[in-house]
């Protein structure tokens, strides 16, 4: 960490005076002996009386006792505890007091972090922890190391010093370049990254990317051509995390659309074009641009060495339009705004003699569609119009038109990573998404690919709603800056569209297992690499999943 935890305070010998004031103030006191002395304990308001005479009697000398007194305070996260003693010829009195912080000193980068603490008198660890992680992050990004030291003044008032060293050799930018084979729902199986991140000594951090398709390497589907740039910008104010996010994405296709099938017309969109023949198959050419735009933050509601609940935030903008290449006619135009709110929780357990080193995480997260244009919540007028065109098929229900913008869905996940034995650990990992419409196509459900179905395809499995449930277990070799980790892993998941008969529903689900092999150098480079087979399928259409197949994944990132 960037911000040491404050130390607790050594207990010191009391002064005459202050034995003189312990007199005029009398309190009871805890007494119990060690080795038939007597210690007299005045000032307690947090262990009590049966905790403290157990460390006392349990402890070898007085000064053991007094030492380890402190230490249980500062355990029990009460911090600017103060203990002094004095020795008289029948007993050792220790006079426990708890300071006031009075005052903070040190860079204001660092300090306004914690001005609410300022005046505590009873201050814990939780209390300063809480304060402790956007501060923490602060430092970090500015390349500051950070101790605490204090300074006692008077009347028990104390002051936190902040002492300020700038970490060395720091690099406040990394170049990014990766390579990979995850694969595009829409186009494309290898890609490229390039990108920068940037730290400035205020703590904003800036990130700017550019990803590419490489269709010429083959398996690219029906995909042309992909340019995706995004940027991202934020900083680490004292209430908390903020930032903005700008993504661009244009993509050229040329797909063969099959009008026989009445629940998946090309993207959904093409059941949108007038005059098309259900029993025909054609090939026509798209571009797509999708544009998002959001602002972002979040704030720690709690914090400690174990547990933490962070409060997130989310309102986005997207537009996002298909047409024919060289025409006006939209395909699909879905211009809509979100709002998502939610909460995370944390819980770390570390290795002891009676637990088992481990983590816990449990999120959910609101997001509503705020309302829309463009295609959306048309799907009256295209009922219409596809009777009149095709008046012996079913009418699709799963159509761009049926989506709507005016949504509510629940996003709910969980994961919980504990250690089997050394340098093994299981994971478990489960998410999901629940809505009460037909979706925007950017806001749905999408399945397939690299930790997510491994064995297919991204876009295997699609739908409005649905589920991923994944159980991996992994071990670690560490060979100096070398990491190797391989492991083994089982994924099943599900999904299906809204508000739609059964037979459109498209209710399908499948399962998987297989190996991965991770290896890293620092913070230079991480390469990937997973295969899986499938193990069990439930899905409408055979051989669409049988085309889908995926035979393995890899990636490798170098970071300069």
């Amino acid at each position: 960490m960037a911000i040491d935890l404050p130390p607790a305070l050594p207990p010191v010998q009391a002064t005459e005076v202050q034995v003189k004031n312990y007199a005029s103030n009398p309190a009871s006191a805890i007494t119990a002996n060690i080795n038939d002395i007597q210690l007299k304990v005045f000032g307690d308001t947090h262990l009590g009386n049966e905790e403290i005479v157990q460390l006392i009697e349990s402890s070898k000398t007085p000064s053991d006792a007094i030492i380890r007194l402190s230490n249980r305070y500062y355990e029990a996260g009460h911090l600017l505890m103060k203990i002094r003693y004095y020795r008289s010829l029948d007993a050792i009195y220790v006079y426990v007091d708890q300071l006031r912080l009075a005052e903070l000193r040190g860079a204001s980068q660092v300090t306004d972090h914690f001005t609410n603490l300022v005046g505590d008198s009873d201050l814990t660890m939780e209390e300063f922890y809480s304060s402790r992680v956007i501060a923490d992050l602060q430092a970090k990004r500015a390349g500051y190391h950070y101790s605490v030291s204090y300074e006692e003044q008077t009347n028990n008032d104390l002051v936190m010093v902040f002492n300020q060293k700038a970490v060395e050799n720091y690099d406040a930018t990394d170049y990014i370049l990766e390579a990979n084979n995850k694969g595009n729902r829409f186009l494309g199986r290898y890609f490229g990254l390039a990108g920068i991140n940037h730290r400035f000594q205020t703590g904003t951090q800036l990130s700017v990317a550019y990803q590419t398709a490489f269709a010429d390497l083959g398996e690219s589907r029906d995909g042309e051509n992909l340019d995706q740039f995004s940027l991202g910008i934020d900083h680490p104010f004292v209430n908390g995390l903020y930032g903005v996010e700008l993504s661009y994405v244009e993509y050229e296709r040329s797909p063969s659309t099959e009008q026989s099938s009445s629940a998946s017309c090309l993207l959904g969109a093409l059941c949108l074009l007038p005059g098309t023949s259900t029993s025909t198959t054609s090939k026509i050419d798209i571009d797509a641009e999708i544009l998002q735009a959001s602002i972002h933050g979040q704030q720690i509601l709690y914090s400690t060495t174990r547990n933490q609940f962070v409060l997130k935030e989310r309102l986005q903008h997207i537009d996002s339009k298909v047409q024919r290449t060289g025409q006006n006619e939209k395909l699909l135009e879905e211009k809509y705004q979100t709002l998502e709110i939610g909460g995370e929780y944390s819980r770390t357990q570390y290795d002891s003699q009676i637990t088992t080193a481990s983590q816990l995480n449990l999120a959910l997260s609101a997001r509503a569609g705020l309302g829309g244009s463009g295609t959306l919540e048309d799907y009256e007028s295209f009922k219409a119009r596809y009777i009149a065109e095709n008046p012996n098929s079913a009418v699709p229900e799963v159509a761009p038109a049926a989506r709507s913008a005016d949504f509510f869905t629940l996003l709910p996940s969980a994961s919980y990573q504990t250690r089997l034995f050394s340098d093994t650990s299981l994971k478990l990992n489960a998410s999901g998404q629940f809505t009460n419409e037909q979706l925007p196509q950017q806001q749905q459900f999408v399945l397939g690919g690299m930790g997510s179905l491994s064995a297919y395809l991204p876009g295997v499995l699609v739908g409005d709603e649905g589920y991923l449930l994944t159980a991996k277990i992994e071990r670690r070799y560490k060979f100096n800056k070398f990491e190797l980790t391989p492991g083994v892993f089982s994924e099943y998941a599900g999904s299906w569209y809204k508000n739609t008969s059964s037979a459109q529903k498209n209710d399908d689900s499948l399962a998987d297992a297989g190996l991965s092999l991770s290896l890293s150098y620092g913070e230079s480079l991480y390469t990937e690499l997973v295969a899986a087979v499938p193990v069990y399928d439930d899905v409408a259409d055979e051989q669409r999943l049988n085309a889908l197949e995926a035979d393995f994944y890899w990636r490798i990132r170098l970071t300069f």
